[in-house]
């Protein structure tokens, strides 16, 4: 049986991790001319795609690069093509924007499964900002009516099955991270809070061992 891929969490597009994170992958990639998925899901509406693309061609130069998209977002693949990218990609990159807009898409579409089984056989998984958020377990969602109540929790897609995310909330203390801590109670017990700075990524191994580039916060349940 293969190992699972690794996981890398970027918190944001600036600073020196995201180079790292890219030689990283082009090293586990051992010279293979890779086929790499990604996803949009992130984004309300349709746009990035060209500069996605042009993002990771530089970042992995001979790479194949595909788009797959899910219910609900513009310029949807039928999900017979969507998982077939997934299936074939040996790195899938998920970019940033809305981590709930992500999270409920790939959830509601049954992308978190096929994504999960592509690690689960090796596949690298990197996320950015609202992606990173969006491959962990759990996330809040909270309401524009009454931003001061407590989130709704939303599960995520799971391929960093030990960890909640946030990216680049350090200036508030992590307050939302903190919240969704608080909110998930019983069900957090287990899973470790991990609030990822400006050009910090933590790195999950295919064992399930942290590695961070750069540091911020790490909580455990027991915190």
């Amino acid at each position: 049986m293969s190992e699972a891929g690794k996981v890398f969490l970027l918190g944001s597009s600036g600073g020196g991790a995201v180079a790292e994170v890219f030689q990283r992958v082009a090293r586990e990639l051992g010279g293979k001319r890779a086929r790499v998925g990604f996803s949009l899901a992130a984004l309300p509406s349709a746009g990035g795609e060209g500069q996605t693309r042009a993002f990771l061609k530089g970042a992995l130069p001979e790479a194949e690069v595909a788009r797959f998209a899910v219910d609900g977002e513009e310029g949807t693949t039928r999900a017979p093509e969507a998982r077939a990218v997934v299936e074939r990609a040996d790195v899938l990159f998920f970019g940033g924007g809305d981590p709930v807009l992500v999270a409920r898409r790939l959830v509601d579409a049954g992308a978190d499964v096929w994504i999960r089984d592509a690690r689960a056989r090796g596949a690298i998984c990197v996320g950015l900002s609202a992606g990173s958020i969006a491959l962990g377990a759990f996330w809040g969602s909270w309401s524009d009516e009454s931003p001061d109540e407590d989130p709704a929790i939303i599960p995520c897609v799971g391929v960093a099955a030990d960890l909640v995310v946030d990216c680049h909330a350090e200036e508030d203390d992590w307050a939302e991270l903190r919240t969704v801590k608080r909110c998930l109670g019983a069900r957090g017990r287990g899973l470790r809070f991990a609030g990822i700075g400006h050009g910090c990524a933590l790195i999950v191994s295919g064992g399930g061992a942290h590695e961070w580039i750069g540091r911020d916060l790490l909580l455990s349940s027991s915190d």
